[in-house]
């Protein structure tokens, strides 16, 4: 994984490659006096969106989500960052716009505790799906045997205890990412579909109008500390390459297209 801020007058190799491209920042640390001026970079709705949480680490988590997609969109289309508005659809997935018309671009936003991440590419309509979760917590066993299939729980039962909690969750980011990516969310049914962790591979229930050779999975361990996920329907001609990036927040500026 690369770090990086932001460039200026680089080429947009976003918009030349046919690749998913995944940001990452850390917001370990960070404060509402910190992401103050990553506040003036969202438009009204945005801003009267982080106003509604009723604690300071979610108006944090939640600013610096929308200022690292609005920057990494923003290096993805060729426009500046404050050119977007975003509407969601019934489930709640996010589409971007500008002036009344869809942007060319598929992205899904994830966050947790201590990290905020974009997943996008440079295309329309591509089922993609992001979800971030830390490693070190607890594994609720209970929630496995009840969300997962037999096959999975009995997979993450029989790791040692000190790793069920990184199980669970590498488990959890695979089945978010794909429900995030069939746009369906949690209305989904969790049984009628199961993942294989290494590598990660997915299967379906016979009555599910899916085939497991048209989706593409990745994780990665990021800032050591969480677990990422990305699921993805792939268009005809294979596996997709991934590219993933770090951004350091010391030297973030939302109102600068993020580059890879």
């Amino acid at each position: 994984m690369s770090a990086h801020g932001n460039v200026g007058n680089e080429p947009d190799v976003l918009q030349a490659a046919p690749r998913v491209h995944v940001w990452t920042m850390s917001t370990a640390g960070l404060d509402e006096a910190a992401v103050a001026p990553w506040r003036a970079s969202l438009d009204a709705a945005e801003r009267a969106r982080a106003d509604r949480f009723a604690f300071p680490a979610g108006r944090v988590t939640y600013i610096a989500a929308h200022a690292l997609a609005r920057a990494a969109l923003a290096g993805a289309a060729g426009v500046p960052p404050s050119a977007f508005a975003f509407l969601a659809d019934r489930h709640g997935k996010p589409s971007a716009w500008i002036g009344g018309r869809p942007v060319a671009v598929s992205f899904n936003l994830s966050h947790t505790t201590g990290l905020v991440g974009i997943a996008l590419a440079p295309v329309a309509g591509l089922a993609l799906g992001f979800d971030l979760e830390p490693r070190a917590r607890r594994a609720p066993l209970e929630v496995a045997r009840r969300f997962f299939t037999a096959t999975e729980a009995e997979w993450l039962e029989a790791l040692p205890e000190a790793e069920q909690g990184e199980g669970f969750f590498r488990l959890w980011t695979l089945k978010e990412a794909f429900v995030k990516a069939t746009g369906k969310g949690l209305t989904q049914d969790l049984s009628s579909f199961w993942f294989r962790v290494h590598p990660p591979a997915i299967a379906f229930a016979p009555d599910l109008p899916e085939r497991d050779s048209d989706w593409q999975f990745e994780q990665a361990v990021v800032e050591g500390a969480f677990v990422a996920a990305l699921g993805l329907r792939r268009p005809a001609g294979g596996a997709v390459p991934v590219v993933w990036h770090g951004v350091a927040p010391g030297g973030f500026d939302p109102a600068v297209p993020l580059r890879a």
